[in-house]
């Protein structure tokens, strides 16, 4: 991985954890702060949730990554994988702007709520095997459509390879971890205008990182 992606995978995971990952991942966060409220071994439940949702992450980069590597056979078809991730880039940074029907597609309330649900019916599991629903609740949560994940599994997908496309997303989820860790005391804190000044950024960022990766692709085509 070159220098300027692990740069631009760093800054882009960090903001947007603060401002549109605390929004989309909440629920989740909510629903374990409720289930460890009276546990001894908190610290230790909060660590096994996010490593299992960061497991999901690396999952689905690694998926990306070797659907990519078998796709990206040669210069011209790295070109194009490029172009064409490089105007979701552009389109997702736009809908990100706007937040108009685009993005309401792109992160589909009832898939959301359909894994929600999921984690609803195996509440049982909670009194008994309490460390098997947390770590579910974690990879569940993995799995929630978001742009800004999608954001990562088009640079995997571009990357032709299984391993960076494994980091890319170890990386995303490790950088997302403040604010995901700290959501109830210092994340929720976060005033409007920051929130809002953070996601603007990020959509600027990401479509033009997307006109860049498209030209690329395009000159390689």
């Amino acid at each position: 991985m070159d220098t300027a992606l692990l740069l631009n995978v760093i800054f882009v995971a960090i903001i947007s954890s603060f401002s549109h990952c605390v929004g989309m991942c909440g629920g989740f966060a909510l629903m374990l702060s409720s289930n460890l409220a009276k546990t001894r071994h908190k610290a230790l439940f909060i660590a096994l949730y996010h490593t299992a949702r960061i497991f999901a992450y690396c999952l689905l980069g690694l998926c990306f990554g070797l659907f990519g590597q078998a796709v990206i056979l040669s210069p011209s078809a790295k070109g194009f994988v490029l172009f064409v991730a490089g105007l979701f880039m552009v389109l997702f940074g736009i809908g990100l702007l706007v937040r108009g029907k685009l993005l309401a597609f792109i992160e589909n309330a009832r898939v959301s709520r359909f894994i929600l649900g999921i984690g609803a019916k195996f509440r049982t599991l909670n009194a008994r095997f309490q460390p098997l629903y947390i770590a579910l609740l974690g990879f569940l949560n993995g799995l929630i459509p978001c742009g800004i994940v999608y954001y990562f599994l088009a640079l995997s997908f571009s990357s032709g390879s299984a391993f960076e496309s494994l980091l890319i997303m170890l990386i995303f989820g490790l950088c997302t971890l403040p604010a995901l860790v700290l959501f109830s005391s210092f994340a929720s804190a976060l005033n409007a205008k920051f929130k809002s000044t953070a996601s603007i950024a990020i959509s600027v960022f990401i479509a033009f990182y997307g006109l860049y990766l498209a030209f690329d692709g395009f000159m390689l085509i």
